[in-house]
């Protein structure tokens, strides 16, 4: 009891962060807020991702009469298509619990084929009509959630509510922010203040992820900024969205150093206004003909949208190519990267940049597990492959060529800019299927408990990873359960964690040949008593890591899995270990 009372006041400080600010429409969702409570009818809540509907169902359930039941959570894509029309009652006994009161709060709906949404809602509503809550969530992402949420409610007879968008009460934006690293700061991270940059740059910022995405990039910079002082650099999501250096050093002359300044210049201010020319153009000071005889001189052109809650099962490719520059993290070289789309059933391959030749990213092809996921088809060597492969993973990209040097560029040590890299290039779905890998029984690598490392995969609905890292001090012992629900929760909870070393491994790595990349800024350097070369992203960066090169090594099946992971002081070795029992087993 005392836990689940623990739990319930941390989900309430969260979602009050969601319901601060004095804009008239965020005061107005205060008050329907507090009449909802008091009233068990269903209800509907409709909005964009990132405004807090998860956050605003729980604070419901702990406000009303069902608070002493389960909140019990579920997607809509865990509602198997019943063999019966309209039967949906075998799902909701397998999932939902089956006595007491509580709250059901069902996502995904409007992801639901069209002939299955009303049998959802009634399977749902004849569920919960004696003794729970129900809230039903639908995203406002896709421009058609007004006619669904509406639909919904008049089938449930529900109350509805529309969460509204950060860009529609920007007035809030800075006093938010302010919260948000006042509380990174009683999680652990030491007392800053924004600069007048980073002010400017958040406030001018469109939050298309809503305040879960302002959260998100004010907590990292407040853990990432070296001083007492966050600056606008220290704002990644914000400034960072180029693909390509900007120090000029892979420039001939001037006139060359000029124009890749110019190109990236121009581009950051394109996404920064959703590759609206007019206003991009009015923002730097040129008129929109001007700046469209820029663009095409240097061959920009905007990317093609991406499906930001495409349909589990598809497979996936990027709309177009693009280009990364970064230095190989153990031949220390300064490398290429460039991502092509491929046809369906091609799945994820890289290549050389001066030959046709690839290799598949599948486990029978790894050549080694040396403090890196490796592989080998011949002449073809595609080393450090694990960050990319853990960003293609949370994308859910099935069909790619990857063409590098011999290494995958380490960038900051993380996968943010692979994730940046994809969201430049647009995802297109490509209509053949892709269904995720479901298991039979359990697996295993290792005896629980061991030393040596163990991993464990059960059957499960969705994809969940749980490990215990146990490393000597400073690491010390650390545990993370983090709960894949797409590419917003990847980059929120896993994608900044970085790549760490203890400074006698470096020695180590050293005279192996490798570690040769590694710079100051592109992994965490811990020496017996601290981390000695950067401030923490995350108090538990280490372990989130170690999930980051987990996603990225499971992703080696060649499809997404749904799964219960249970790691325990692993590493790349028995990843790919599992990869292949679950490859000889199921595929």
């Amino acid at each position: 009891v005392q836990s689940r009372r623990a739990r319930d006041a941390k989900s309430a400080e969260r979602a009050a962060s969601f319901l601060d600010g004095n804009d008239p429409k965020i005061a107005a969702l205060r008050s329907s807020l507090e009449e909802a409570a008091g009233d068990l009818r269903p209800l509907v809540l409709a909005g964009e991702r990132g405004t807090g509907k998860r956050h605003l169902a729980q604070v419901l359930h702990n406000r009303d009469v069902t608070r002493e039941g389960p909140f019990a959570s579920l997607h809509c894509r865990s509602l198997a298509s019943p063999k019966r029309k309209g039967d949906f009652q075998a799902s909701l006994r397998r999932l939902l619990p089956q006595d007491g009161s509580g709250t059901v709060y069902l996502d995904g709906w409007e992801q639901a084929p069209e002939e299955e949404r009303a049998g959802v809602l009634d399977a749902l509503a004849a569920w919960t009509r004696d003794s729970h809550r129900l809230i039903v969530a639908i995203d406002e992402d896709g421009g058609e959630a007004g006619p669904l949420a509406d639909q919904a409610a008049e089938r449930l007879l529900a109350r509805k509510l529309r969460l509204p968008p950060l860009r529609e009460r920007r007035g809030d934006i800075l006093s938010l922010a302010s919260s948000f690293l006042a509380a990174a700061a009683r999680e652990g991270a030491r007392d800053k203040e924004f600069g007048e940059d980073a002010l400017a740059a958040v406030y001018q910022y469109d939050w298309l992820g809503n305040v879960a995405e302002l959260k998100g990039a004010v907590t990292r910079a407040a853990f990432s900024a070296p001083g007492r002082m966050v600056r606008a650099e220290h704002l990644p999501a914000l400034l960072n969205r180029g693909s390509f250096e900007t120090d000029g050093s892979r420039a001939a002359d001037f006139k060359e150093a000029r124009d890749e300044w110019e190109r990236k210049f121009l581009s950051l201010h394109l996404i920064h206004h959703q590759w609206n020319v007019a206003a991009t153009a009015q923002a730097i000071g040129l008129t929109p003909a001007s700046l469209g005889r820029m663009l095409k001189r240097h061959g920009i052109e905007p990317p093609a949208p991406v499906r930001r809650s495409a349909p589990e099962g598809t497979q996936r490719t990027i709309s177009r190519s693009l280009v990364l520059y970064g230095r190989g993290l153990h031949s220390g070289l300064k490398t290429g990267l460039i991502i092509e789309p491929l046809p369906p059933n091609s799945g994820i391959r890289f290549g050389s940049l001066t030959t046709s030749d690839t290799v598949a990213a599948r486990a029978e092809i790894v050549d080694n597990t040396n403090h890196a996921t490796n592989l080998r088809n011949g002449p073809v060597v595609a080393r450090t492959i694990e960050h990319l492969m853990s960003a293609l993973h949370a994308h859910g990209v099935t069909n790619l060529l990857v063409k590098i040097g011999e290494e995958v560029p380490v960038m900051d040590g993380s996968s943010v800019e692979f994730c940046r890299l994809l969201e430049e290039a647009g995802l297109e779905e490509q209509g053949a299927g892709a269904a995720p890998l479901a298991l039979d029984r359990t697996y295993e690598v290792g005896e629980p408990g061991s030393p040596e490392g163990y991993l464990r995969a059960e059957p499960a609905d969705e994809l969940t990873v749980s490990y215990l890292l146990d490393l000597p001090k400073p690491v010390g012992r650390q545990s993370y359960r983090y709960h894949h629900t797409g590419p917003e929760s990847f980059l929120t909870e896993i994608a900044q964690a970085r790549t760490f070393s203890f400074i006698w491994e470096m020695e180590n790595l050293e005279r192996m040949g490798l570690g040769e990349g590694g710079r100051w800024g592109n992994f965490i350097l811990v020496d017996k008593e601290r981390v000695v070369n950067t401030e923490l992203r995350f108090p538990d960066e280490f372990v989130r890591h170690k999930i980051l090169d987990l996603m990225g090594d499971l992703y080696l099946l060649g499809r997404p899995l749904r799964a219960r992971v249970t790691a325990e002081r692993t590493g790349h070795r028995h990843n790919v270990a599992l990869v292949r029992l679950l490859t000889e087993a199921l595929l």
